[in-house]
Order: C-alpha cells, then sequence, then structure tokens
C-alpha cells in the first residue's frame, strides 16, 4: 500500500515539474485574445455559422465582414433553420410547395447586411467605454450594445418537472453574477425603453407585445466575445432579460410571427 501512495506522488510530481503552462501540444502559443483568422473564414469553419458564412457570400459581403474594425452580430444556424420552417408552413398545410435554403430570394439574401456593425465591440470595450446604440453599415438596422450582470439563466427555466420555472438563478449557486453581452434589436419607429433611465427596457417590450412585430428584440449570445484578426463576432440566440422571454428564438431576418412555428 506505501509502495501504491509513493508512486501517486511521484508521479503527480513528475506532472507538476513537466506541466507548465506555457507548455502546448503541437502548434504554438497565441500570446494574444485575437485568433490568427478573418471573420467569414472562422464563421465558415464553425458548424454553428458555417451557413451564415454562406448566406454572407451569397449577399456580396464576404469582403465587408472581413474589413477592419467590423463586429458582427448575428444568427446562427438555428436561426436559419427556423426561418426555413416558417417559410415551410404552406408546404405543412399542404398548400405550397417545400421551400428549401437555397430558395431564398436575393432580395431577403441582400438583408443579411442588417447583422453588420462598425468597430470593434467586444466585453472589454463595453465594460470600457458603456453601452453602444449602433447602426449597421448597410444603415438598415439599429441596436443597443452592452455588458450586463445577468441574474438568471432563462434556458434554463423549466423545473423537474416540465413546468415554467424562474430560470437558474445565479445568487443561489455562485458568489457573484456573471456579465454578458447583450443586444437589442430596434425594430418599429421607435425603442421601447424605461422613461426613467431612457434605456431599451424588458417592461416596455412586455407592455407593448413580445410578439408584436413592432417591437424591439432582445437576445443574449449563443456565441460571445470571438475575437478575429479584423473584428468581433457575436452570435444570438434567444431572450434576454426574463426566463418569459425564451420561446424568443432569434429567426433569420425576424421572418415571420409565432403561430408560423405550428
Amino acid at each position: 500500500m506505501k509502495r501504491i501512495v509513493l508512486f501517486v506522488f511521484a508521479a503527480a510530481a513528475v506532472l507538476a515539474v513537466s506541466c507548465r503552462k506555457d507548455d502546448s501540444i503541437g502548434g504554438t502559443v497565441n500570446p494574444t485574445d485575437v485568433m490568427d483568422i478573418n471573420t467569414y473564414d472562422w464563421m465558415a469553419q464553425t458548424d454553428e455559422t458555417a451557413v451564415v458564412a454562406q448566406l454572407f457570400d451569397r449577399a456580396g459581403l464576404k469582403d465587408v465582414i472581413n474589413g477592419e474594425d467590423v463586429t458582427i452580430v448575428g444568427p446562427s444556424k438555428w436561426s436559419v433553420m427556423r426561418y426555413v420552417y416558417r417559410r415551410n408552413k404552406p408546404f405543412r398545410n399542404g398548400t405550397g410547395p417545400e421551400f428549401k435554403i437555397e430558395d431564398i430570394e436575393d432580395e431577403e439574401v441582400a438583408q443579411m447586411g442588417m447583422y453588420i456593425f462598425p468597430g470593434r465591440w467586444d466585453s472589454k470595450a463595453l465594460k470600457e467605454q458603456g453601452p453602444q446604440y449602433l447602426t449597421s453599415l448597410d444603415g438598415s438596422q439599429e441596436i443597443y450594445l452592452s455588458l450586463e450582470k445577468a441574474s438568471a439563466d432563462p434556458g434554463a427555466s423549466w423545473n423537474g418537472e416540465g413546468n415554467a420555472g424562474a430560470g437558474y438563478q445565479y445568487g443561489n449557486f455562485m458568489m457573484s453574477s456573471p456579465e454578458i453581452v447583450y443586444v437589442v434589436f430596434k425594430r418599429g419607429e421607435d425603442w421601447e425603453v424605461d422613461e426613467r433611465t431612457g434605456k431599451p427596457s424588458y417592461l416596455a417590450r412586455y407592455a407593448k407585445g413580445l410578439a408584436n412585430p413592432d417591437c424591439d428584440q432582445a437576445y443574449r449570445m449563443y456565441l460571445s466575445d470571438v475575437r478575429t484578426s479584423n473584428g468581433v463576432v457575436h452570435i444570438v440566440v434567444m431572450g434576454n432579460n426574463a426566463y418569459t422571454e425564451r420561446y424568443q428564438y432569434h429567426t433569420l431576418f425576424f421572418y415571420g410571427v409565432r403561430n408560423d412555428d405550428y
């Protein structure tokens, strides 16, 4: 028994000496927090965004997203899948042909510009300079991008009995709440804001109606702070302020309404 214990300690000592922080297995150590790959190539090789990269390319925006200091706040493959699913409602009802991704009209694909914004807006920049109102490079979309503490994870909003709950409450399990990048997309003529603060507000959106096509849409990120050689990528996923927004998963181009999901 003593021999076994001594062997374990000896092996641990060897590992402690041989595995230092600057060691790597294959490749080289990147001393920065920026990847040596441009935005398009990163999106094209990442499963969650490969189809999105194809749409940027089809829209003639490949060089734009590879421009210097560009931030993508964009959709994922699930956003595209939901778009295609909604476009297929007539097909599911037996009243129209099947719609496939290659059937997206050129006019629709041109809307990909709504996801491209000027500057490098990662969490560090947002922490230093505060929330930002940004307009897409093509002028078609305004957003409010911010770094905020999250009190709960709305994605974990179901209890063990299959009923809606209050989400994963960070305060119940963690000493501090994480800071997460959020985005609000302006959808109507005016922002839904808190009259006291002037900032976009969940309560104001709720009062207008979350399913209202003119209601601003707020999201947390599926992927965030991807620092490429020429910019930053954030990939949106779902409603961000409260678990009651969990059904508000992003659909490409904000196409359709909830009834199109059935």
